[in-house]
């Protein structure tokens, strides 16, 4: 039997196209992988959803629905029992303490009466002045005759500055007759020694009697400054010299004749302050117009009672001071004052050694409260009262 071709029915298209691949065929490692972990989330989600339901149909549970909601209600019974008791039933131990220590009770504090020594010492500030120009009068009416200064010039005290020519008419003789005139001369002296002001006579320029006709600038100088009540109420004397400091100039120096002058007139009418000076060395060098501090020394005592000024109402002569009374309330004593230094006061009688005061006068502000103002002489360092 002949052989049949088998081919010769094929497309040619056919026979070159590679041939498919096998379904069976074998998946490659990366593949398998990615098909695993798929696997596996699909897996714990059917798990957890599992879980999720199986918690719902069993319900919250008696721990949840009893147990919890106890135990919350017990803890917040025992805080609320606990604050009760510490507020409104203390231990006894409590009570002593809040017996023997109260809180509320506020001491106030004292001034001890001691011994000691104190120095009255008044500090005031002040100015340099010139000495007041002396005023050069004319001791006759009449007529210059003859001038022998002229104005700025140096004169010592007693020199001539001038004369005046006086004439007088003589009495009319036995028969009626009127002789010539008369005149006399007379010297006008300089009254102290210093610098010629203000000097513009001419001759025979007419003068009268104590007309003013110049003046003499001493060449002295003063230190100058006004001095206020309560100062004055410390200087219980008045002392014959004070110590006198100029910042920039030479060394303090002792400044003599002290003088006191209370104003009169219409400045005391006005309220101004008496005025205190006192005359510079003529070895001293100073200037018109430069700034100086007084400081004047009114008296010292050793071995007296003192007390600070804050104890005191008063301060000059008598005080009054306020004693821790029996009952609570302060008693009102009346003390004898003498000399301060500004920070303690001499207490002369009303009080003896170790008596104790109130430190501040009740119903005074506290001088140590602030410790911005407060005076380290009173308060100490730092505020606070220096015993």
């Amino acid at each position: 039997m002949p052989e049949q071709d088998h081919t010769a029915h094929l497309d040619p298209a056919q026979l070159d196209a590679p041939a498919a691949p096998p379904a069976h065929a074998e998946r490659s490692p990366r593949e398998a992988r990615r098909a695993a972990k798929r696997q596996g989330a699909l897996e714990r989600l059917e798990r957890k959803q599992l879980h999720r339901a199986e918690r719902a149909a069993r319900g919250p549970g008696a721990w949840r629905t009893w147990v919890l909601p106890m135990l919350k209600l017990a803890v917040g019974a025992a805080i609320a029992i606990a604050l009760v008791k510490l507020a409104f039933f203390p231990t006894a131990e409590q009570a002593i303490a809040d017996e023997a220590f109260p809180g509320a009770v506020f001491e106030e504090p004292l001034a001890l009466v001691e011994r000691g020594s104190i120095e009255n010492a008044v500090s005031v500030d002040g100015t340099v002045v010139p000495v007041e120009a002396v005023p050069v009068r004319s001791t006759r009416a009449g007529t210059v005759a003859r001038v022998d200064v002229a104005d700025g010039q140096q004169v010592a005290a007693g020199d001539v500055l001038y004369t005046v020519r006086v004439e007088s008419q003589p009495q009319p003789a036995a028969d009626g007759t009127v002789g010539p005139p008369t005149s006399r001369v007379y010297n006008v002296t300089s009254p102290a020694a210093g610098t010629l002001t203000g000097f513009a006579l001419l001759v025979d320029q007419s003068v009268d009697i104590a007309t003013e006709t110049g003046a003499v600038q001493p060449p002295q100088h003063l230190v100058r400054a006004d001095v206020g009540a309560a100062e004055q109420y410390r200087l219980t004397s008045q002392p014959e010299t004070a110590t006198v400091t100029i910042e920039g100039g030479p060394a303090p120096f002792e400044c003599g004749g002290v003088r006191i002058v209370q104003p009169t007139g219409e400045a005391a009418a006005t309220g101004a302050s008496a005025t205190l000076s006192c005359t510079v060395p003529d070895d001293v060098r100073v200037f018109v117009g430069l700034a100086a501090s007084i400081e004047l020394v009114a008296g010292a005592a050793d071995d007296v009672l003192l007390l600070p000024t804050t104890a005191v109402l008063g301060s000059a002569d008598a005080g009054i001071v306020y004693r821790p009374g029996a009952s609570g309330e302060a008693e009102e004593v009346r003390i004898e004052l003498g000399l301060t230094d500004g920070s303690r006061v001499e207490v002369r009688a009303g009080l003896a050694e170790g008596d104790e005061v109130l430190q501040f006068v009740p119903g005074a502000a506290d001088p140590c409260a602030d410790p911005a103002t407060a005076d380290p002489m009173v308060c100490g360092v730092g505020g606070g009262f220096a015993p």
